[in-house]
């Protein structure tokens, strides 16, 4: 998907994007911050910032650093600014293609990419970004949501997208953990490659209150497809009724996979 494309959806999403999947997001962005080994005095740089998510959670550490956030949203970088109207830390926030920023080569200390890389046109061009920023002895890290429709619940509802001639979002939700460390390993830029690449996979249960709560997560990341409106409502028709989806008390319940690829950014030709 083109990121214009992204970014008029995450537009759209608004608020309902951190506030339908609040506990998920916070999750990834907490393992996120802690595989970047953060110093107080650190520059961080957010790759696809979206509300500020990451960077909240790093605030504490840079208690004497800065932040730069990078997203192509006008509306989450809105809501990313007014996060931090009141905090000790005060990020500068910049609309921009997170693959290609204006910003100086080797001019942070570490860069987040939380939840973004699969929707990147081309991911390999995001991680170069990162591995450009960053200086020597730095880190890389990113969060993916190993398994974006959740068990059993997505399953069906793939399924009845299958059915019914819905082609599937165009962004790439199944990330493949071995595909994410091909590219790590082929992000070299200007002297600079990571290594010491790392993926670790974390698994939770999170749960949304009702069918409507978890559709609106869907719609809020952009995993359902625009202009299917009709078809959708209609599917959604049929899988509030489905036992495989709903629970009994009403809830849709999701055990959720997270990869976490985590990197240091060194010198010298990949050893690929």
């Amino acid at each position: 998907m083109r990121h214009e494309d992204i970014a008029e959806s995450f537009n759209r999403s608004g608020a309902a994007y951190e506030s339908s999947a609040r506990e998920l997001i916070n999750f990834a962005a907490s393992e996120l911050v802690q595989r970047l080994h953060l110093q107080e005095d650190d520059d961080l740089v957010d790759l696809g910032c979206g509300p500020g998510v990451v960077m909240a959670h790093a605030a504490e550490a840079l208690s004497r650093g800065s932040a730069i956030g990078v997203d192509l949203s006008r509306v989450q970088l809105e809501l990313a600014r007014e996060r931090f109207r009141l905090s000790a830390l005060r990020p500068r926030f910049i609309q921009e293609d997170a693959c290609a920023t204006s910003l100086r080569s080797r001019s942070a200390s570490a860069a987040s990419l939380g939840l973004v890389l699969p929707y990147a046109e081309r991911p390999l061009l995001l991680l170069k970004e990162a591995t450009r920023l960053v200086r020597l002895g730095g880190r890389v890290a990113a969060t993916v949501i190993g398994s974006p429709f959740f068990g059993s619940a997505g399953t069906t509802l793939l399924g009845q997208m299958e059915r019914r001639g819905v082609v599937r979002p165009e962004i790439e939700l199944q990330f493949d953990p071995r595909e994410a460390v091909r590219l790590a390993l082929l992000s070299e830029i200007e002297d600079l490659r990571l290594d010491e690449v790392e993926i670790e996979e974390l698994e939770r249960e999170f749960w949304w209150d009702d069918f409507d709560a978890w559709w609106g997560m869907l719609e809020g990341f952009g995993f359902l497809p625009s202009g299917r409106e009709r078809i959708l409502a209609s599917i959604a028709g049929e899988l509030r009724e489905d036992d495989r989806v709903v629970d009994p008390d009403g809830q849709v319940r999701c055990p959720v996979k997270i990869w976490l690829l985590s990197a240091t950014v060194c010198e010298g030709d990949p050893w690929l």
